[in-house]
């Protein structure tokens, strides 16, 4: 392996605490999500996260990433309830560093997705933190690796996923045609979402999005889906880390 490589991490957000409200100032936006890094000590040297927007639209917002590794194990005791404070308890020895990405560290024009990095310089938070991370040996999933945990909390208020891109011909499970209205699908999904209901129902991942109404997915709907249900890509953020070895 070279001297740098990147992890890239996609946190689960359940479509229920994404429709429930905006996330607020200290509400845990994202609970412990696993990793795996070459096993040993790396140094974060860059974080980008790439967030879909309010309802298609862009939005700039500033979050507190934490670090945890595993005990004995087992992955860190929840950091808290999503679209709550970060109340858990358990996990304070598993904590080995936290970055911040500002809300004045996201780049802009792009129209239905943001864009921000703790590696932009000439911002409000221009300070870059490069902590090292060691997870407990021999934790990953293959030989040779370490699994290393992260989790979002909002600063100054947080995000807001709320959708109204709605099912408009109830779901069928013998079909994997998706017909939506009221937002475009164009402009709120990608081809890989997973994409749930409001009620937390799998409906399926995308296939191809043939327009702004009609959607194809990998497979049959999962769940029949009711007519008006809004409908949530599960995996709003991306988190793109960039260490050295």
């Amino acid at each position: 392996m070279g001297k740098y490589f990147t992890v890239e991490v996609k946190p689960t957000i359940a479509a229920s605490k994404q429709a429930a409200a905006t996330f607020a100032t200290a509400d845990v936006v994202f609970d412990w999500t696993a990793f795996d890094v070459p096993k040993g000590t790396n140094k974060l040297i860059d974080a980008v996260v790439v967030s879909r927007g309010t309802d298609g639209s862009r939005q700039d917002f500033q979050l507190d990433y934490h670090f945890a590794k595993s005990r004995n194990g087992n992955a860190p005791a929840s950091i808290g309830t999503l679209n709550a404070t970060a109340n858990g308890t358990g996990y304070y020895n598993d904590l080995i560093g936290a970055f911040t990405i500002a809300e004045a560290s996201f780049y802009h024009g792009l129209d239905n997705v943001s864009v921000g990095s703790i590696g932009r310089t000439g911002t409000a938070h221009g300070e870059v933190v490069q902590p090292c991370l060691t997870g407990e040996p021999d934790s990953g999933t293959n030989v040779g690796f370490d699994k290393l945990y992260i989790a979002g909390l909002g600063v100054a208020g947080g995000p807001n996923y709320a959708s109204t891109v709605q099912v408009a011909t109830e779901t069928a499970t013998s079909t994997s045609a998706l017909v939506v209205k009221t937002t475009s699908a164009l402009t709120c999904f990608d081809v890989g979402d997973i994409l749930h209901d409001e009620n937390d129902q799998l409906i399926g991942t995308i296939k191809s999005i043939t327009d702004a109404t009609n959607i194809v997915l990998e497979a049959n709907a999962a769940s029949v889906s009711a007519v008006n249900k809004d409908l949530y890509n599960i995996n709003p953020m991306t988190i793109i880390l960039s260490f050295e070895r």
